[in-house]
């Protein structure tokens, strides 16, 4: 149980929001109990509809799609009871967050019969639950948000996973020119013009084959911020779960659901010893969590040297054919080396021997091949 354990035998003065307690528990897991006039999440049923799709304790209700700023208990349950009254089932929740204090917005839709729960990975609840549009691609409804609005989204997504190896983006992966264009321009302190500056560069979308003619369609959003909450989202997912988690195929299945396209059914790649035979999915999630572990510490590391790290790391433990220290390695996991002293000098010298690869060397090769594909 997340939060309190509900009072379900709690009795409310209005018959609707009293069908609407039961309602909100049973359908979508989720009890709300009342502070200064404000309905607020006291407990969530671990892997309901309201924890899955971005709910969390101690949310304050600032009001429904249903009954509009009506946050009072009474008000938020009665807008769940009309929920089974609906063509559509579902309610957007506008919050407080509970522990940060922004206000953001979550639809929730309950399972109907034995149907699944329509799920949001933990790592992009806190940013699907602000931005419709990411929402819409994840829940394969675009009904929740705009057109403008998921397309800027799944562009982002788009830029996201083209940061990273082909293991995101599959092996016939599409590469789009884009070419950015900044305009500066300079006032003076009255506000009066002064003059502009534009500069131009190059950049490159990366995108899966089937991917490419939507992307090409739309290059027009490609988004040069350097700040983007979808794009931070994204990248922290395949940092948790690689390129092959339920969470990144929902989100590419979702994707394609936008671009109107069929994504071919992901086979599992053949192993050999435990090692997969590709070492695109270990690249692909040692080097964002090498990233984050190195700034975590505040260190300012090169994202060359890191991606060569993972590389080297990889070829090593294949090199060994140690699939327990593979699996470690690629989630920067190092207590197993650590445990296994015997396994240091032969890994130290082939990890070493890698990473120093000389000029015009196969792996040297690799590793300045694998920089331009992460255009890095």
């Amino acid at each position: 149980m997340y939060g309190i354990t509900p009072d379900l035998s709690r009795r409310l003065d209005n018959a609707q929001a009293q069908d609407g307690q039961a309602i909100a528990w049973d359908r979508f897991g989720i009890f709300f109990q009342e502070h200064e006039n404000r309905a607020f999440v006291a407990a969530l049923r671990p892997g309901g509809a309201a924890a899955s799709q971005g709910a969390r304790v101690g949310d304050v209700l600032r009001g429904t799609d249903i009954r509009g700023g009506d946050s009072s208990l009474s008000g938020v349950l009665s807008a769940f009871a009309t929920t089974t009254q609906r063509a559509d089932s579902s309610i957007l929740l506008y919050v407080f967050d509970g522990n940060d204090g922004w206000q953001r917005e979550y639809r929730l839709t309950a399972a109907v019969g034995n149907a699944d729960i329509a799920g949001i990975p933990p790592s992009l609840r806190d940013h699907a639950t602000s931005r419709p549009g990411l929402m819409a691609i994840l829940r394969h409804d675009t009904t929740l948000a705009d057109p403008a609005e998921i397309t800027t989204d799944a562009m982002l997504a788009l830029q996201a996973i083209s940061r990273h190896v082909k293991a995101c983006y599959g092996p016939d992966a599409v590469t789009i020119p884009v070419r950015i264009t900044r305009t500066t321009t300079t006032r003076d302190g009255f506000g009066n013009y002064k003059y502009s500056e534009t500069d131009e560069s190059d950049d490159a979308l990366r995108v899966r084959r089937e991917f490419a003619d939507w992307a090409q369609a739309n290059i027009r959003t490609y988004q040069t911020r350097s700040i983007s909450s979808v794009r931070s989202a994204v990248l922290e997912l395949i940092s948790q779960q690689g390129c092959d988690g339920d969470g990144f195929r929902q989100l590419e299945s979702g994707l394609a659901n936008v671009m109107n396209v069929t994504l071919p059914d992901g086979a599992p790649a053949a192993r050999i010893g435990g090692i997969p035979d590709s070492p695109d999915a270990f690249i692909a999630q040692c080097y964002p969590l090498q990233l984050q572990a190195m700034q975590s510490r505040g260190l300012d590391v090169s994202e060359r040297a890191m991606a060569q790290i993972c590389l080297c790391q990889e070829h090593a433990a294949r090199v060994l054919d140690d699939a327990e220290l593979y699996a470690s390695l690629r989630n920067v996991d190092t207590s197993y080396y650590e445990s296994n002293p015997e396994l240091h000098d032969r890994f130290d010298d082939t990890f070493s021997s890698c990473y120093r690869a000389p000029e015009g060397s196969d792996l040297r090769q690799r590793a300045e091949a694998l920089w331009r594909e992460m255009n890095i």
